[in-house]
């Protein structure tokens, strides 16, 4: 790591970060974290492709992670594998420079980072110790290109590589990245599945022990868990569950820095909303607000459906781009969808300000109201991302953006025979 006295000395505090009106949207219109921490932007910038190369955006995305700085977003969701670690080299590129000039202090920016999967550099790493007798331990192994772990030691190896990347001495957020992979892994190999959840929650415990020590020697500010099969039912064998991460946590500690989750929920996606955490109980949304729990929420606009991609969002075609003929049907395909859900959009949003809105602001908007909900968290790797999403941070409070969202979840097609409750 880089010698502590080049390294900004702080992290994101609740004065520097309170909301201030009259400075734009993203200032004005903010939320805690969690209770006590800092405040944040309710739309942060998602950085999964972003980097130096040309095929991760380059150089746009490093001039919309700028834009949106200088606008007031001041929540960044990047990983330790996104871009085999340049989006977290970029994202501490950008900031060096901004601090450097006084366009920014680093108490004014909340740094979120995850790890877990083991590939690229890191497999290679993996590997070397492997060959020289001193693997990881309790590495899971899914193909030469791709393990999972989130031991201790790989974890404590990950955060110091994250800090010298970001060019800090503190994360705000650090997030175990995805560890349903462990639970796939196990029903994989015929594990039954209360001895898998019995075998992942003991492996959970033991990394929040570990980042408990993190948070002690003021690496990382408090500690959380992404998994895109948060929320889901019970039945499912690859479920985590929220409040059992959450008495996981109080078990080592009833003042634990487990403060911040992250998942997956869109307009079809929303089994966060559907289910309970336990039989008669909150849903996973309801829960995160009752204990005071940070809620981020990833893939807005890109929604999985039937194991296919769904795109919330207009479609965009740059002037010149020559398309064949499959390319063709795909935009036109496209193309209805997204003007068909934008007319669903207006059907169930009776507020004015929502009137021929992109069905990109449609979406983020509805999100970023939802109750329990505290960012959403957005692709903005192009600068137009980042004036659309301003756009739609600036639009009305949306008091029914729960139901709104129900609604439109119901009268969708792929639903009929599906009708939530809400």
């Amino acid at each position: 790591m880089p010698e502590s006295a080049n390294l900004p000395s702080s992290f994101a505090t609740a004065e520097a970060t309170q909301p201030m009106n009259l400075k734009g949207t993203f200032r004005s219109r903010r939320k805690r974290l969690y209770p006590q921490g800092p405040w944040v932007s309710m739309v942060g910038f998602g950085s999964y492709r972003i980097g130096f190369a040309p095929s991760l955006g380059a150089p746009e995305c490093e001039h919309a992670l700028h834009l949106a700085l200088s606008k007031g977003v001041n929540l960044i969701d990047t990983s330790s594998n996104y871009g085999n670690g340049q989006s977290e080299l970029l994202i501490g590129k950008t900031l060096a420079k901004m601090f450097a000039e006084k366009t920014l202090d680093r108490s004014q920016v909340v740094l979120v980072t995850k790890s877990g999967y083991v590939q690229g550099n890191n497999k290679e790493l993996a590997d070397q110790r492997k060959m020289q007798g001193n693997p990881f331990p309790e590495i899971e192994e899914f193909s030469n290109d791709l393990a999972y772990c989130i031991h201790p030691e790989f974890l404590a190896d990950q955060i110091d590589r994250s800090l010298a990347r970001l060019g800090v001495q503190t994360l705000d957020v650090f997030l175990i990245h995805n560890p349903e992979y462990l639970l796939k892994k196990w029903e994989s190999l015929g594990v039954q599945t209360a001895e898998a959840r019995e075998r992942f929650y003991d492996r959970i415990k033991s990394s929040f022990t570990f980042l408990e020590t993190q948070v002690a020697l003021a690496k990382i500010k408090c500690f959380g868990v992404s998994s895109n099969t948060l929320g889901y039912p019970d039945e499912d064998p690859t479920a985590v569950n929220l409040k059992s991460l959450f008495e996981v946590a109080a078990s080592i500690s009833k003042v634990n820095s487990f403060k911040v989750v992250q998942f997956p929920f869109n307009w079809i996606e929303i089994l966060p909303l559907v289910f309970p955490v336990e039989k008669d109980g909150p849903n996973t949304l309801e829960f995160a607000a009752e204990k005071g729990i940070g809620v981020l929420l990833n893939r807005p606009l890109n929604a999985m459906h039937n194991d296919g991609l769904i795109r919330l969002s207009r479609p965009f075609i740059p002037e010149g781009a020559v398309l064949d003929d499959g390319a063709k049907q795909g935009l036109k395909n496209w193309t209805e969808l997204s003007q068909d859900l934008e007319k669903l959009a207006q059907k169930h949003i009776d507020v004015p300000g929502y009137e021929s809105v992109p069905l990109s602001q449609y979406v983020v908007s509805t999100l970023m109201w939802m109750p329990g909900v505290t960012a959403v968290l957005l692709g903005m790797r192009k600068e137009r991302y980042v004036l659309d999403a301003e756009e739609a941070a600036s639009r009305p409070t949306l008091l029914k953006a729960q139901s709104i969202v129900g609604s439109i979840y119901n009268d969708l097609e792929f639903y009929k025979d599906d009708a939530v409750q809400f």
